[in-house]
């Protein structure tokens, strides 16, 4: 074989050569790709992540305590685990009505309320919106008692907070002395045997708040 021919073949070799490492090189250099088992390529993630899913029990809503300061407490005189005073009060019409009569068969509230600037009508409302509007009255009662009001004189005062509740009158307020004195509006929740399990003797965001809380608390019992 002549010189000449010796150069070619050195030269073929040489670029057979740089082929077959080019293409070793693009096989490397593709971690991802895979053959299947028809000999297509195809795509496989670089890497795989396993997702932790934590899971919790659902919170069981509990009713909140009731705390009160030392003059609050003079103000008082039932508070929770004991039994709501017996009341028999006239309603709008003059009917004398038994409060027992008007339980509901999971709670009751009780809305002992006076006319005043903003926290009474503001019970009267979100009583109405946020339980009556929305529980079956005969699962969770509402019922309001004006104190030292007249039958005549409620309403006007009703239609203006749109409450549709029952409302019974105590006129004299013997039936706000039986359960406490001065701080209006109260609210009572009575369980489904009468007794208190939680009240407050004012009306504010936190009352709306707790009082959701103590019927959510009741409804899953």
């Amino acid at each position: 074989m002549s010189a000449s021919s010796f150069s070619s073949l050195g030269k073929m070799i040489k670029l057979v050569m740089k082929l077959f490492l080019f293409l070793i090189g693009v096989a490397f250099s593709s971690p991802q790709a895979c053959a299947d088992s028809q000999g297509a390529t195809t795509l496989q993630p670089a890497h795989q992540h396993s997702v932790l899913k934590v899971t919790t029990d659902p919170i069981t809503p509990t009713i909140p305590r009731v705390f009160l300061s030392e003059s609050h407490s003079k103000q008082c005189k039932v508070g929770v685990g004991e039994a709501f005073p017996a009341l028999k009060l006239p309603d709008l019409n003059g009917a004398i009505i038994d409060l027992a009569a008007l339980r509901g068969e999971r709670a009751t509230v009780v809305l002992y309320w006076h006319p005043d600037r903003w926290m009474a009508r503001t019970a009267l409302i979100d009583l109405q919106r946020d339980l009556v509007n929305r529980f079956d009255p005969r699962q969770i009662a509402v019922v309001g008692i004006a104190v030292h009001q007249t039958a005549s004189s409620l309403p006007s005062l009703l239609s203006e907070a749109h409450a549709e509740f029952p409302q019974l009158v105590d006129a004299g307020g013997e039936a706000l002395a039986k359960v406490g004195s001065f701080a209006l509006p109260r609210i009572y929740v009575l369980d489904s045997e009468g007794t208190i399990v939680w009240f407050d003797i004012e009306y504010s965001e936190g009352t709306r708040r707790e009082l959701r809380q103590t019927l959510d608390a009741l409804l899953v019992e």
